[in-house]
């Protein structure tokens, strides 16, 4: 017999009660519905951990996305952008290619530190063909 998930979802939720009487409830209902269908919690964990299905874009909390997602609206942006954030670009690329599947917290400490330093690099880097253009050409 199929495990009633959403039911299911929906007692756990109820845990997080401050009522401790709703939050036990709510437990012991859980466990009964296990029961019930003949199941275990190794069960319904083992069932989710094994499931290789990773999240849809519609499931995402907001400020997710999946790598190949992030590269697609990043290469949607005009070429002039892209070839001064050339670093970034690079890291994009490499990253989906790595990872195409991998769920980005685009909003996160560590995008946004690697986004940092892939435009100071960037900044350097042109400052650096400026020089060699007005100063080595001559």
């Amino acid at each position: 017999m199929e495990i009633d998930r959403t039911l299911l979802a929906k007692l756990l939720s109820m845990t997080d009660s401050a009522h401790d009487a709703e939050a036990l409830a709510a437990i012991r209902k859980a466990n009964q519905l296990l029961r019930f269908q003949s199941a275990t919690w190794s069960d319904v964990l083992e069932t989710s951990a094994s499931s290789d299905v990773s999240p849809t874009a519609d499931d995402l909390p907001p400020g997710y996305q999946h790598t190949g997602q992030y590269r697609d609206t990043f290469r949607r942006e005009t070429i002039v952008l892209r070839l001064f954030a050339f670093p970034f670009w690079i890291f994009v690329e490499i990253l989906t290619a790595i990872a195409p599947n991998r769920v980005l917290d685009t909003r996160g400490r560590a995008l946004s530190l690697m986004f940092t330093l892939c435009m100071l690099l960037s900044v350097a880097a042109w400052v650096g063909l400026g020089y060699y253009l007005v100063f080595e050409l001559d």
